[in-house]
């Protein structure tokens, strides 16, 4: 990190909007030199529609993603048992949303699972647990499978997911294991082929829930049946508890998915990036 004045930023700024692309370049590379320091600058030059705004929203993402790339690696160095699902999910949403305040949202899914406590705590059966959960978001919250814009990128986003009350299989599973979680109840993500599920698992019942088709209650042999007529084999491996290490890896597998098919290439390459960091053999 370059240390600097902050006139002295100001006049490289002002240099940022020079008509030489040359001097432009070089001022671009001398800003990225300072760091984090620059970024309250940026973000205040890149609300600018102009050429300044231009190049400084193009620093400034480079800035933003180098400072991502330092927190995935903190994250990801961490083992399995110690890797949090919801930490997680608010890093990777970090890159579609580099100022999102993830206190915000965890004061939301916290507000949540302290309206829906009450009645949790009335209920015995698993089953009824679960229909409650399920009354609360899907009903009461109107949290909904995004049919008609599937390969929205926002669909993979923890925060526009709570947002906007819609997502994906396996960003509204996440919705669902951290209230789960926050009311200490043993329900866990499932990463079958092809869909996303979440499991209720005791000492005495394992019951299966949909969130994506508002928290509807499965059967082993609804799911052995979903994969095979989707062209799997059925496998008992597949209703095992995925691992939030591999639950993340999915969220970026299929933003990279989303970003290649919108040939927004740049993006699913750094996601790549994190995706490599994110799997890198520990230890």
């Amino acid at each position: 990190m370059k240390q600097i004045t902050d006139n002295q930023l100001r006049a490289l700024f002002k240099l940022l909007s020079d008509d030489d692309e040359k001097i432009a370049k070089l001022v671009s590379q001398q800003i990225l030199q300072v760091g984090e320091p620059a970024i309250p600058l940026l973000e205040q030059t890149a609300a600018e529609d102009s050429l300044i705004g231009d190049r400084a929203r193009a620093v400034l993402a480079v800035l933003q993603f180098k400072e991502l790339e330092e927190a995935f690696l903190d994250f990801s160095a961490k083992d399995d048992a110690g890797l949090d699902l919801e930490e997680g999910a608010f890093l990777i949403a970090r890159f579609g949303y580099p100022q999102m305040k993830p206190t915000n949202y965890q004061a939301l899914l916290d507000d949540m699972a302290t309206e829906i406590a009450p009645n949790i705590r009335r209920k015995r059966l698993p089953e009824e647990i679960l229909r409650t959960i399920n009354n609360y978001l899907f009903l009461e919250q109107g949290f909904v499978g995004n049919t008609d814009h599937y390969y929205d990128p926002d669909n993979s986003y923890i925060n526009r997911v709570l947002d906007r009350r819609t997502g994906i299989p396996i960003s509204l599973s996440i919705v669902y294991l951290l209230i789960a979680k926050r009311l200490e109840l043993p329900v866990f993500g499932i990463g079958m082929p092809g869909h996303f599920l979440v499991k209720y698992s005791d000492k005495k019942n394992e019951i299966l829930a949909d969130p994506f088709n508002k928290g509807r209650l499965l059967t082993k042999t609804d799911c052995a049946n979903f994969l095979i007529n989707s062209g799997y084999d059925f496998e008992e491996s597949y209703l095992a508890a995925t691992p939030n290490r591999t639950i993340l890896s999915r969220m970026i597998r299929n933003l990279i998915s989303v970003y290649t098919k919108q040939k927004e290439i740049r993006l699913a390459e750094h996601l790549g990036k994190l995706l490599a960091i994110l799997e890198k053999p520990q230890g």
